[in-house]
Order: structure tokens, then C-alpha cells, then sequence
């Protein structure tokens, strides 16, 4: 009997919590420092892209000032005469403190992601191949609340690993740091 009327109150508290449920979808201005080892050289190729990135987030569980949501997220950069992409999925921590008009996040992600090397070869033609790789970050952000459906990504930072890009099946895997801000709308 009591583990009963544990139950359903615990199930009474899952489902108040899970009636706040806020969506935002977000457009953001990225810049991402790739770190790779060089096929055959112990020496690092180092590359910077910047460019848009977009994605939409769902917090599903609120806890009092705490949610717990779900983060999908893409980008599509651009360096010297290299293209970067990525699209990634994953899971977020977000604290509201309360009479504050900050978000600060933490967040984990996994997906794929790659780089394309415009390069003409000897004979004339460019090669616009990705190579698209496993990839995994942990990002950390704070959102300003400038209006009630409106906040500002003042900063976002992450840092993550992703495999190595090389058809050489030994190459190092890259490091990634990423810095971005942007604005989310917000759905409630």
C-alpha cells in the first residue's frame, strides 16, 4: 500500500514538472579552431573556421530552478579554402536562478562532423570531399533574457574531440575548441 501512494505521487510530480516544457530555437555565429595531426608528421595542422550554426533545444524536465533537455544543433563554417560542418545531438543542464535574467547550460553532445579541403590537385580538378567523422563536445553557455520569447547567447564555449581525418586508418584524432553567441526564441 504505500509503495502504491509512493508511486503515484511520484508519477503526480513527474508529470507537473514535465508540463513546462520549453522550446527554443536558436541561430548563432561560430568560431572553431581545429587541431589535427598531419599524415606522416608529428607536427599539428591547425585550421580556423567561423560561420553560421543553428539548432533547437527541448527542455522536458523542470525541477525547480533546474531543467534537463534535449539539444540538436548544426553548423556549416568556412576557412581558407576549407569547409567545416557538423550536426550533433544531445543532452543539457540549465539553471534559472531565481530574480536573475541569466541561463547559464552545460551540455554534452555526440554526432558527426568533417572538413573539406578545396584543393586542386596536378591535374586541374578540385576536390570537394568531406571527411565526416565521429565527433563528441561539451559546450557551456550563459542566455541573457532580453524579452519574454527573446534571450541573447551572450557566449558559448566547447571543447571536444572528433576522429581522425585521414584516410590513414592510424590518424590522430582532432581537437576541437568552439566559441559562439547568437539569439534563441523561445516557445513555451
Amino acid at each position: 500500500m504505500r509503495l502504491r501512494w509512493l508511486t503515484t505521487l511520484l508519477s503526480i510530480a513527474i508529470l507537473s514538472t514535465t508540463a513546462q516544457a520549453q522550446i527554443g530555437i536558436y541561430g548563432k555565429f561560430d568560431a572553431l579552431r581545429l587541431n589535427a595531426s598531419t599524415v606522416g608528421s608529428p607536427s599539428q595542422a591547425v585550421a580556423w573556421f567561423t560561420g553560421p550554426g543553428a539548432g533547437v533545444y527541448y527542455d522536458f524536465l523542470h525541477l525547480g530552478p533546474v531543467a534537463l533537455g534535449a539539444d540538436l544543433r548544426g553548423n556549416l563554417l568556412f576557412g581558407k579554402q576549407q569547409k567545416y560542418r557538423s550536426a550533433l545531438f544531445g543532452l543539457r543542464l540549465v539553471a534559472t536562478p531565481p530574480r536573475l535574467a541569466i541561463r547559464p547550460y552545460i551540455q554534452g553532445s555526440v554526432g558527426a562532423g568533417g572538413a573539406r579541403y578545396d584543393v586542386a590537385p596536378i591535374s586541374g580538378a578540385t576536390n570537394y570531399t568531406y571527411s565526416t567523422k565521429f565527433q563528441y563536445q561539451v559546450l557551456a553557455g550563459l542566455d541573457y533574457n532580453l524579452m519574454r520569447h527573446l534571450d541573447a547567447r551572450l557566449a558559448e564555449v566547447g571543447y571536444g574531440r572528433m576522429s581522425g581525418i585521414s584516410s590513414n586508418i592510424n590518424a590522430a584524432d582532432a581537437t576541437l575548441f568552439t566559441i559562439s553567441a547568437g539569439l534563441v526564441f523561445k516557445v513555451h
